[in-house]
């Protein structure tokens, strides 16, 4: 780190002063009544001896709930694991439960189990001689400042279990909340911090004390305005390129007359400084700013995007933030990953109203919005940098710093704590990022109604990182969404718009060979040629130009509307969908259209353009040449 901001000193110098008395959570149960238990949120069923029986949520949660006497003895039989510590406590309370304590409240939460002994790895039931004076010098050490920093308990989490004739001391330790985090030992914040790592108890290092010190503070630490640099060494084509994209997703906003530092202060890209200037702030470099200059603020910044379509090991497709031949920051980056993420992800299609297939589906957006979710909780003065690696079957996003609620809790939904509120409020104003907090919630419950593999997130520590595990091809074969034909063939699938009427419809040898038929309705009810001949409806916005198409020889031809000298269609994409023929003849016809271009020249919609253009992409067939806004497009073929 360059320099540490003014919000990480106060939380540092609030963080070593000794509290008052008056400011503890929880007294000892001997001197004030237990307070009101909340109201169980959801039921709990412990499954044992499952190693993540007790989820940090449910540690959170348990109210009158307390383990049997039946569970602990399977806790104790699976041994100590990543959620389970086990003690003596023959000789009263050992030094290390505070080190335990201190590394599940700084983790995921755990219980800690006093009158457990181990030998040979084999752990049994010994019980401790008086358990209620274990009790009451546990909650006088916990709520002893030069014994540990913060008490994080009630009464409800402290208790004791009679197991056959012995009784257990059961501790119940929750995750702590960002606010309260590092719990440490001691009165020394970076020597007496510990995490849970397996089944032990780690001292954390002193990247990972700073990076809890500065998700304890409530102003996040991309609002630090950065003194040593102006307005004018952000990119002006980013702020440009922003402004238009805002303009466009808020045409009627008196912001659009606003000068440069005036609109990028409204956004919160930039602060006044003690010299009384507008000075760019972390969330304005990170957004608007080039490669260089960031790195010079955060050196660890990096921007990473790989795609892989088979096993191979090596990359098929490559954005990272040091080419120099873009800006590097992460609004830009978005935009650049915005539709190579999401082309080929295999999901069951489904039909609107009008019975017209949905190009881009709710799955397409949930992909995007966990890589912007990355960019926007991202730990920007951590060690490592943002990485989405698209491969064959999946994608995984990862991002510095772990996750400032439990992922119980953000799985559930309804909660939002961004680690950079003014980078989420960057994007969100031109409709990127989820502000209710369901975005997690809403990409596990899509995933499990698609037939998806459930998403898997991780935290990793030392250094810190949130890894999005999300799989790309679901297990369905078939969406409940694909209707078929009561036709003579049962196995016809319905005609969808979209399909090349020269590839669905077979000639007569075809048919009499056993070929999928064009469903004998949809031939009844078309007009006809001058010939005669019917002809495969197809639905053509009005204006919209006429698609070539390449008959194969011997098929009966359609009657196509072909001006003399109009590009043919590769072959590449003969079997696409008609929308991406005419996206790639519009290019054709002109390199420097825009998706808006192509919206108001085809009468498609936005979401059937960008697939169209990532169908394009994908078999090669056109490249983006410079920036999203003010370059081109290049026709490979």
């Amino acid at each position: 780190m360059s320099h540490v901001s003014p919000s990480l000193n106060v939380s540092l110098s609030q963080c070593l002063r000794k509290p008052q008395v008056s400011g503890l959570r929880s007294p000892p149960p001997s001197l004030s009544p237990s307070p009101p238990s909340p109201t169980p949120t959801r039921s709990h069923n412990f499954n044992f001896p499952n190693p993540r029986l007790l989820s940090a949520r449910g540690w959170d949660i348990l109210t009158s709930v307390k383990l049997t006497a039946r569970q602990v003895e399977r806790l104790v039989k699976q041994g100590e694991v990543v959620h389970t510590e086990c003690k003596d406590a023959s000789g009263g309370l050992p030094d290390s439960l505070w080190e335990s304590y201190s590394s599940f409240a700084n983790t995921d939460g755990g219980v800690i189990l006093l009158g457990v002994k181990e030998v040979d790895r084999k752990f049994s039931i010994a019980g401790v001689p008086k358990a209620s004076t274990l009790i009451k010098r546990f909650w006088d050490g916990v709520n002893n400042r030069e014994k540990v920093s913060v008490n994080i308990l009630f009464d409800r989490h402290v208790y004791s279990v009679k197991c056959r004739g012995r009784d257990v001391v059961v501790i119940e330790v929750p995750r702590a909340d960002r606010r309260e985090r590092p719990v440490y030992v001691g009165r020394d914040v970076f020597n007496g911090a510990y995490r849970r790592n397996g089944e032990g108890d780690y001292k954390c290092s002193r990247e990972a004390v700073l990076a809890m010190l500065r998700d304890a503070s409530d102003v996040t630490a991309d609002a630090t305005v950065l003194e040593s640099l102006t307005v004018s060494d952000l990119n002006a084509d980013s702020i440009r390129h922003y402004r238009e994209e805002f303009s466009r997703f808020r045409p009627r906003l008196a912001w659009n007359k606003l000068s440069d530092e005036e609109f990028l202060k409204k956004v919160g890209a930039v602060g006044r400084g003690d010299d009384g200037n507008l000075h760019p702030n972390i969330a304005g470099l990170v957004c608007f700013g080039d490669f260089v200059t960031i790195m010079h603020e955060l050196p660890n910044y990096f921007l990473d995007y790989r795609e892989r379509s088979s096993d191979s090991a090596r990359w098929g497709d490559r954005v990272c933030s040091s080419d120099p031949t873009w800006s590097g920051n992460i609004v830009d980056f978005f935009y650049r990953i915005y539709d190579k993420v999401t082309s080929g992800v295999k999901t069951p299609f489904a039909l609107d109203e009008h019975d017209r297939r949905i190009d881009e589906t709710d799955v397409h957006e949930a992909v995007r919005e966990v890589v912007a979710n990355a960019l926007i909780h991202a730990d920007y003065h951590g060690r490592q940098g943002i990485v989405v690696e698209k491969r064959f079957n999946e994608i995984q996003v990862s991002n510095p710093g772990t996750m400032r609620i439990s992922k119980e809790v953000a799985i559930e939904g309804g909660r939002s704590d961004p680690r950079n509120a003014q980078v989420f409020n960057i994007f969100s104003l031109i409709g990127i990022g989820e502000r209710s907090g369901t975005g997690l919630s809403n990409l596990y419950a899509l995933w499990e109604q698609h037939g998806f593999a459930t998403p898997l997130i991780r935290e990793e520590f030392d250094p810190e990182k949130t890894i999005v595990n999300i799989a790309t091809e679901s297990n369905q074969s078939v969406s409940d969404n694909t209707r078929t034909e009561p036709d003579h063939n049962p196995d016809t699938t319905r005609t969808e718009p979209d399909q090349d009427p020269t590839k669905t419809r077979p000639s007569p040898d075809q048919s009499a060979q056993g070929s999928p038929k064009v469903p004998q309705k949809a031939i009844e009810s078309a007009p006809k040629t001058a010939q005669d001949a019917p002809r495969v409806p197809q639905e053509c916005p009005k204006g919209a130009p006429r698609v070539p198409q390449e008959c194969p020889k011997g098929a009966p031809r359609v009657p196509q509307e072909c001006p003399k000298g109009a590009p043919r269609v590769p072959q590449e994409i003969g079997d696409a969908p008609s929308s991406v023929k005419q996206v790639y003849l519009a290019m054709h016809e002109d390199v420097a259209i825009t998706h808006r271009g192509l919206e108001s020249k085809l009468g498609l919609s936005k979401t059937t353009i960008r697939k169209a253009t990532a169908t394009l992409i994908q078999r090669g067939l056109i490249r983006r040449v410079g920036p999203r806004f003010g370059g081109h497009w290049e026709v490979m073929k």
